[in-house]
């Protein structure tokens, strides 16, 4: 005979839910999709590995949106797939440590993006390197080189800190931020 819920249980279940579409709602805002927040959170608060078909069931989503959603967070290193013994069932439980998801999500898309946008920048700078070195700029064109220069510089700085944040170095933000 199953024991009826405690009003202890139903406030752990409240505080699970609202702890699950927070993650979701977080996930949305770093650019990944909600699902993938909800799936992560609910593994993360699971003290057990869950199966695709209860997360799909517990969250109340497809099957094909959750699997796409443990693909993306299996490549970010979030989750892990767990094999039982003598079963068939794949199941998947959260990487316990976030600080080693964060890391690796800035690694392999942040970190990427910032170097492609140090390069675009260089790239603006030359341009108008070259173009100054012919003639003689009008204070329009030296105000977006002067801009285009700073924005160069700001995203070269963000890199280097995320760089050094990434790493096992200390960071000296001052330094980075070219303060004394």
């Amino acid at each position: 005979m199953a024991k009826p819920a405690t009003t202890d249980q139903h406030a752990l279940e409240r505080a699970n839910d609202i702890s699950v579409e927070t993650m979701g709602r977080m996930a949305e805002f770093w650019g990944f999709t909600r699902t993938q927040g909800r799936v992560f959170c609910m593994l993360f608060l699971s003290p057990t590995p869950l199966t695709q078909a209860e997360l799909a069931e517990r969250l109340d989503v497809s099957a094909a949106n959750i699997s796409m959603s443990l693909n993306g967070l299996l490549r970010w290193g979030a989750i892990k797939k767990v094999y039982e013994k003598g079963s068939r069932k794949v199941r998947y439980e959260a990487e316990p440590e976030i600080r080693n998801i964060i890391r690796e999500v800035l690694g392999s898309r942040e970190q990427h993006e910032l170097e492609e946008a140090v390069e675009s920048f260089s790239e603006a700078v030359d341009i108008v390197k070259r173009e100054r070195k012919q003639r003689q700029l009008t204070p329009d064109e030296e105000f977006v080189r002067e801009r285009i220069q700073h924005l160069q510089s700001v995203v070269q700085t963000s890199n280097r800190i995320l760089a050094l944040l990434l790493g096992d170095g200390r960071v000296d933000v001052r330094r980075e931020l070219g303060e004394r």
